[in-house]
């Protein structure tokens, strides 16, 4: 696959970060997910083992995002540092201040997840992180169409 292109003879393909162990690849190694016409592939340069899903075998398909909140602590040494450069001696003491409690940034990741039925009948999951996010939502569509699953956006009620 080239940087912007597909795997070769795939309708759709893209670069995805597998977040559990499948088969003999490894959590948070990238992986190549190609979409044919009869089922999904899972290839990887690190691994000569390709994994194979057929669209018969796939219950749903979901891409989306999470958001997390994480919270640390200010930095009281850095802002009195950077108050006592600028203000001398009173800038200081209040860049101090400043720099007592904690600060709240907003950590969001793009996600696919493909809910399959393993060989064995049981249900299973594939999960990658989406971190090129550039071809992640059309490969979820066209695989939810090619699956005949019903899009969650063209649903006009969603029972909890």
């Amino acid at each position: 696959m080239g940087f912007f292109g597909n795997t070769k003879g795939s309708i759709i393909s893209d670069y995805f970060k597998l977040l559990e162990d499948v088969g003999a690849y490894k959590a948070n190694n990238m992986c190549d997910v190609a979409l044919y016409e009869d089922h999904l592939e899972i290839k990887s340069p690190l691994v000569s083992q390709e994994v194979r899903l057929r669209h018969n075998q796939i219950n749903d398909v979901f891409h989306g995002f999470k958001t997390e909140l994480m919270e640390s602590n200010k930095s009281v040494l850095g802002r009195a540092l950077l108050g006592g450069v600028l203000l001398g001696g009173v800038g200081a003491l209040v860049g101090a201040v400043s720099g007592t409690g904690k600060k709240v940034k907003k950590d969001t990741k793009l996600y696919l997840i493909i809910s399959y039925t393993d060989s064995e009948n049981k249900e299973k999951v594939l999960q990658f992180e989406d971190t090129r996010k550039y071809k992640g939502k059309k490969l979820a569509e066209q695989l939810r169409q090619l699956c005949k699953l019903s899009s969650a956006s063209n649903e006009k009620t969603v029972n909890l």
